[in-house]
């Protein structure tokens, strides 16, 4: 089992339309993906309103490789490339308890 954290800020006055965006992708990613993507959620940050962080867990490698080339990934990157502030920081980590 495998987990990924995915954090992306969003330019100001942009955090209501990548909701939006998330969210979408969320769903699509729960429907496509359903058992070998074992959590898929979007958060946002208390501190800081323009970041936001997937909360990602996966059965195992293969299943990361293959939610990256999904036509809804596709889809999402299109939709927040113009509303990102920066490059997404993405950290891969390994469960040890679950």
């Amino acid at each position: 089992m495998l987990a990924v954290v995915a954090k992306l800020t969003v330019q100001e006055g942009k955090a209501e339309e990548f909701k939006a965006a998330g969210a979408e992708m969320v769903a699509a990613v729960k429907a496509n993906e359903s058992g070998r993507t074992l959590q898929y959620t979007l958060t946002q940050s208390q501190k800081a309103a323009n970041e936001f962080y997937f909360m990602e867990m996966y059965v195992d490698a293969d299943a990361v490789a293959e939610h990256g080339k999904t036509p809804h990934m596709a889809v999402f990157g299109g939709k927040i490339g113009g509303l990102l502030a920066g490059r997404p920081e993405i950290t891969r980590l390994d469960v040890v308890a679950n």
